[in-house]
């Protein structure tokens, strides 16, 4: 786990080079599924690729520059730069997701609205009902125009720190299955491998001892009366280890259970929505009420999107810890043996 793990990343897929032409544009584009979009989509594993290759231009770490200390072991670093990406994908794709759920909505309320005209004028629907479901419209056409500055947000975000458009990164992202009792185990214990790392840090004693040996005068040198101290900092780091994945882990077992919670009121949402449908179209439930639980049912999506998202950033996070993230999207050769 040192510095020579840079020269295990496997070569990158083909990519294609960045456009920074028409930004905003590209957001629509994606959003709508359009022609507009000429990018070839690209995986979360492709999208990590292409940003280790930004590595030595130093283009990403100019975005999560203020994440990292001075001097950090490529492993972790790595780790942590893809976690960043990792976690911005995610917020991308639920933003995208979220938008195209904000304009199915509206274009739905459009309908019974229409529908709703038609009944007023046929003498079988009143003007009250009418002005209900136009102030309803009215409130879904504000949750599109939110959706669309918060996929505008998120869409500067990932091209800063990939430098690619918004439009390039594929749709449907694959998910990350539950983690298990025993792989979480196994992740707590690389863990404490991954942030305790012995090779890199006697590596950085070795190179202040050889410094001090050549001159004296050099600051920061350490002698073998040091190892006890080196020792105790170690310990102290494994434990700050330890607790960083355990309260990584509460996260994410928190985020599943928001998950589950919400989903569970989607499922209702939805056979609440399904009825209303059926009572409308009868002319037995008023457009109001099923305007209501059209409404609900794209707040409960919108919600299950957001902790859909969040239990799949809080899984990778765990990885990200433990420093298995470039093998968990195949980013290094097998045979490295990290």
């Amino acid at each position: 786990m040192t510095e020579s793990f840079a020269v295990h990343l496997q070569p990158a897929a083909e990519a294609g080079q960045p456009d920074h032409h028409a930004h905003a544009c590209a957001h629509a584009a994606v959003a709508t599924g359009g022609p507009g979009q000429t990018h070839k989509p690209l995986t979360l594993a492709a999208v990590l690729r292409h940003v280790l290759l930004l590595d030595r231009s130093a283009m990403v770490f100019s975005a999560v520059r203020d994440l990292a200390p001075a001097e950090e072991p490529a492993l972790r670093r790595v780790n942590r730069i893809l976690d960043t990406v990792l976690e911005t994908s995610l917020q991308l794709d639920t933003a995208r997701q979220q938008l195209q759920n904000a304009i199915s909505t509206q274009r739905e309320l459009e309908i019974v609205l229409e529908m709703l005209a038609a009944r007023v004028e046929a003498g079988q629907a009143n003007q009250m009902d009418h002005r209900k479901v136009t102030a309803r419209l009215a409130s879904s056409r504000e949750a599109v125009t939110q959706a669309v500055g918060e996929w505008n947000r998120v869409g500067r975000r990932f091209t800063q720190l990939t430098r690619l458009l918004p439009a390039q990164l594929e749709t449907g992202l694959e998910t990350l299955g539950p983690v298990l009792t025993d792989e979480m185990d196994r992740l707590a214990l690389a863990c404490l491998s991954t942030h305790a790392d012995v090779q890199f840090s006697l590596s950085q004693r070795a190179q202040a001892w050889a410094a001090r040996r050549t001159d004296p005068a050099c600051e920061g040198g350490c002698g073998p009366e040091d190892f006890g101290a080196w020792l105790s900092n170690l310990e102290s780091t494994r434990a700050q280890a330890a607790a960083d994945f355990s309260s990584a882990r509460e996260s994410y077992l928190q985020a599943v259970l928001n998950f589950d919670r919400e989903h569970a009121c989607l499922v209702r949402a939805r056979s609440l929505r399904r009825t209303a449908d059926t009572g409308f179209r009868l002319n037995t439930r008023s457009a109001p009420d099923f305007a209501d639980a059209v409404l609900e049912e794209s707040r409960r999506n919108h919600a299950v999107l957001m902790c859909q998202s969040q239990r799949q950033a809080t899984g990778y996070h765990l990885y990200a810890l433990a420093g298995l993230l470039p093998r968990q999207f195949g980013l290094i050769d097998p045979a490295a043996g990290y």
